[in-house]
């Protein structure tokens, strides 16, 4: 039990590491992008996601928990899909109107 132990030790500490560097790097590019909701939600859909795989890892992890996650990952991405078009309409629609 022990060897098990020390193995999950060092599978948390790994973990954890890897959450700090995500975060950083994700908190960077939020910041870097004020206003910018396409970046924004994008980096908000990515890190709930990356949040949930540490949580699949789990032993027994109770049911109620995966629905709730996988319905807001689903509508982030459809939020940034959302930004994404509406982004893009803009900017055609910027450019037709100056070539005129």
């Amino acid at each position: 039990m022990t060897v098990m132990d020390g193995r999950m030790i060092r599978d948390v500490g790994g973990g954890l590491y890897s959450v700090i560097f995500y975060a950083l790097f994700f908190w960077r590019t939020f910041k870097k992008n004020p206003g910018n909701r396409v970046v924004e939600c994008g980096v908000s859909t990515i890190a709930v996601f990356l949040a949930m795989i540490p949580l699949s890892k789990l032993q027994d992890p109770p049911d109620w928990v995966f629905a709730p996650w996988l319905i807001l990952v689903i509508l982030l991405c459809f939020s940034t899909l959302f930004f994404v078009v509406q982004h893009g309409y803009r900017a055609i629609s910027r450019r037709k109107g100056t070539s005129s």
